[in-house]
């Protein structure tokens, strides 16, 4: 909603951007914690990058003419806002050629876009990225696909499946179906947006790649066949003899999965593409199905065995899942919850008692409770309005007879009840609810 400053200037947020209240704010904390926390336990460690690379990074044809587009470049320097965390990742292990192999990282930033804004793609929004550098096997590609699924496991998600496909074998397809290896990247741009479009249209867009008609319409119905995993890959390695050796990858990732005990169902799905040039192997996404049909991607991966190679001489295989934190946020839509921390709002009757409720504060803030405390000068029927707007259950009430007999008075506001304590019993009584 714009607004209108004193001097009638009209201002709004930038487009393809939001505020979030402190309810909404509370909850996505609340999403990053637990993200933080199933990174934490598969052996991720930390990095930070700023918010800003060298043009000269973002542009080393690591995200292809299309996505370049979209960066925010800063007039005047040579930075742009990054695109996303996985080429900063490549840029800090070319700088830091020490660290221990494999080096496992989780990063939780922001990062930007010069998207047309639209439901459920914004302009600046929230990932929550793990990758694997330094080890060439599916285990870590199963390793990072597990992360990612436990996530959006802990995280709630429901009707939630992941598609997964390879770059190497997609490229096959393409020269099976005698798609120019010139006209490949842009082919496999088309499939990235086929959920958008119709059949047709994309046979329509692969012809203007002068792919001749029967071969467009014969791989479009070759990769969007409905079948068993084990069937297509089957089929495929039929199709494509020169297909085995990634088949074989596939299988094997399937398996890993399979031990690992995935929670949600895993299809191969060989029209997926991951429209980003740097992905080079297994490529994964996972969808939210919902009446209307799929959402868009709530989080993807893939491996990309070159990327590093772009900024050193020392390249290494890699590959990664990235979680898409305000996409989620918006699928589970949570209207529940509370627009603070506080679980106990401290009011006081009377400006004379006001150094008493500071040190209540103080000792039950050090006690570690979340305590919110009065600093106005309202009556007690205002404070206990603004605690109830706020959702706070317990309201410690201090008049001077608390102050004089060194007690508190706790409120459950839902109850209605009411209790005398002193303050060590109070403190020990908050704890435990």
């Amino acid at each position: 909603m714009a607004i209108k400053t004193p001097q009638g200037a009209v201002v709004d947020l930038p487009r393809g951007t939001r505020d979030y209240n402190p309810k909404e704010s509370i909850a996505i904390k609340e999403m990053l914690s637990v993200i933080e926390e199933i990174f934490k336990r598969h052996g991720f460690a930390p990095i930070m990058t700023p918010a800003m690379e060298s043009t000269q990074v973002l542009n080393a044809k690591a995200y292809g003419d299309e996505s370049t587009k979209q960066m925010y470049v800063i007039d005047g320097t040579d930075a742009a806002l990054r695109f996303d965390l996985t080429v900063p990742l490549a840029r800090y292990m070319a700088m830091n050629k020490d660290l221990p192999m494999p080096f496992k990282r989780y990063q939780i930033d922001k990062v930007w876009r010069r998207d047309e804004p639209q439901r459920m793609r914004s302009r600046e929004f929230m990932q929550a990225d793990i990758d694997i550098v330094g080890s060439p096997f599916v285990t870590a590609d199963a390793e990072c696909v597990e992360a990612m699924l436990n996530v959006l496991e802990a995280l709630g998600l429901k009707n939630c499946s992941m598609l997964i496909n390879s770059r190497q074998i997609l490229n096959m397809i393409l020269e099976h179906f005698n798609v120019a290896k010139d006209k490949q990247s842009a082919a496999i741009r088309i499939f990235d947006k086929m959920s958008k479009v119709s059949i047709e249209e994309t046979i329509k867009q692969l012809k203007s790649l002068g792919v001749g008609d029967n071969d467009a319409q014969s791989m479009i119905a070759f990769i969007t066949e409905k079948m068993l995993n084990t069937d297509k890959l089957n089929k495929l390695e039929t199709t494509m003899p020169e297909s085995k050796e990634e088949v074989e990858k596939m299988r094997e990732l399937l398996g890993l999965l399979t031990e690992y005990g995935a929670p949600y169902e895993i299809k191969v799905d060989l029209s997926l593409a991951r429209g980003l040039d740097y992905y080079t192997g297994m490529i994964w996404e996972a969808v939210v199905e919902t009446a209307e049909g799929s959402l868009p991607s709530i989080a993807s991966g893939g491996r990309y065995d070159n990327l590093i190679g772009m900024y050193s001489k020392s390249p290494a295989p890699a590959v990664g899942s990235s979680i898409g934190i305000t996409r989620i946020f918006d699928v589970l839509n949570r209207e529940d919850g509370s627009s603070t921390y506080a679980k106990v709002f401290i009011a006081q009757i009377g400006k004379e008692n006001s150094k008493y409720a500071i040190s209540v504060a103080k000792k039950m803030r050090k006690a570690g409770i979340y305590a919110d405390m009065n600093v106005t000068e309202k009556g007690i029927s205002k404070q206990l309005e603004y605690s109830n707007a706020l959702g706070i259950k317990y309201v410690v009430i201090i008049g001077t007879k608390e102050r004089e007999q060194k007690q508190v008075k706790i409120k459950n506001m839902q109850a209605g009840t009411e209790e005398l304590l002193d303050l060590d019993s109070a403190i020990a009584t908050l704890k435990m609810i």
